[in-house]
């Protein structure tokens, strides 16, 4: 009587390991395109959280809050601070909120518009004030990918025209204007 053998051969498991191995192949540059989507994503929602955050601050002491981009890749993010009476306390601000986007997005790239603006201020109504320091005010913040092209770009604007004066939202610049993602085409972000 002859013994039946159970399990794998050495050639099943080496025809498995190659299989899988060309999976592997296969997926690898799909699951890159969703990471640095997913890290676009992070860091635009970080960037809108942040402007609703700031606004809402605002409202609720009845005061003056900023919300300072630093537009740095890979370690940049903003911080709010809140401002007493229209002036700034002595010293370094102490931020209410920080967040940095190292926090889920290490490779994303935010650019703030115009040219050299990092900050945007509200006053007690939400509403968009100049700033205290007089430099431009944000009117967008586009997201990118530092290292990887062919992804999908992510914008917040924050409009201070309108019905919906301070009104952030996040949006896709190459949506088309008839798509709800789409970007306002009256609020220049170039």
């Amino acid at each position: 009587m002859m013994m039946q053998l159970r399990g794998f051969t050495l050639i099943e498991m080496l025809i498995a390991v190659a299989i899988f191995a060309f999976l592997i192949m296969l997926a690898g540059p799909m699951y890159a395109k969703f990471m640095g989507n997913s890290q676009i994503r992070n860091a635009g929602d970080g960037m809108l959280n942040g402007v609703q955050q700031a606004q809402s601050i605002a409202v609720r002491g009845n005061t003056l809050a900023r919300l300072v981009v630093d537009p740095t890749t890979g370690t940049g993010g903003w911080r709010i601070l809140e401002t007493v009476d229209g002036t700034e306390p002595a010293g370094l601000p102490n931020p209410v909120q920080v967040y940095s986007v190292t926090d889920g997005s290490p490779h994303a790239s935010v650019v703030p518009t115009p040219a050299g603006a990092t900050q945007i201020t509200f006053d007690g109504f939400g509403r968009i004030v100049s700033n205290l320091d007089a430099t431009p005010t944000i009117s967008c913040i586009n997201v990118d990918h530092s290292t990887m092209t062919g992804l999908r770009s992510l914008r917040v604007v924050i409009s201070n025209t309108g019905i919906g004066i301070g009104t952030p939202k996040l949006c896709d610049p190459a949506a088309a204007s008839t798509e709800p993602q789409a970007c306002p085409a009256a609020i220049p972000c170039t």
